[in-house]
């Protein structure tokens, strides 16, 4: 700030708004529905790492919701799959991010986007194994495995629609199809 006049120097607010235009305006920008977020600066692990952690906490949100008045685990996984796929429609621009991000090779954020998918990963191994208890979902299930099996249905998802095979409106057949098919090979056959 100038002493003199009271006001900020231009060299300062340039150098202030580099630093705090992603915090700025991703919100605004996602909000208005862009595509492309800011970029960040390839340096700036701050803003990376504060990403991620929005993300991780959007995920597990995402399975914190109570069940409503009787819910069953298949009940719980196909809210929360509709949710995130949802999620990714209206926001294409965070699994196009992430996914830039595993490719770049950067070892500290690849663990970091690990740990997020493995702690999902656990969360709907829990609900899964709910399941079997209930008896909604078979008894030969493993549930890790079907957990592994959600999320790799979502990344394909992600895929189809990064590579721009699936618009928003094909994202959502494709997802109740890939649903479906995940819901018939976990329930418990009615006899």
């Amino acid at each position: 700030m100038n002493s003199d006049t009271g006001q900020f120097a231009p060299a300062h607010l340039a150098q202030w708004l580099e630093t705090t235009r992603y915090y700025l305006f991703a919100d605004l920008e996602s909000a208005a529905g862009a595509n492309t977020l800011p970029q960040l600066r390839q340096d700036s692990h701050g803003a990376q790492t504060h990403f991620i952690a929005r993300v991780r906490g959007r995920l597990l949100r995402l399975l914190k919701r109570p069940p409503t008045g009787g819910e069953n685990s298949l009940q719980e996984l196909e809210r929360a799959f509709y949710s995130q796929i949802t999620f990714i429609a209206l926001n294409p621009a965070v699994p196009r991010r992430m996914l830039g991000w595993l490719r770049d090779g950067d070892a500290r954020l690849q663990r970091r986007i690990q740990r997020v998918i493995d702690h999902y990963v656990s969360r709907l191994s829990v609900i899964i194994e709910r399941g079997k208890r209930q008896g909604a979902i078979r008894a030969d299930i493993n549930p890790r495995s079907a957990a592994m099996r959600f999320v790799a249905m979502i990344q394909a998802l992600v895929l189809k629609a990064d590579a721009g095979l699936h618009p928003r409106e094909g994202l959502f057949r494709a997802a109740t199809t890939a649903f479906a098919l995940f819901r018939a090979d976990l329930a418990v056959s009615a006899q």
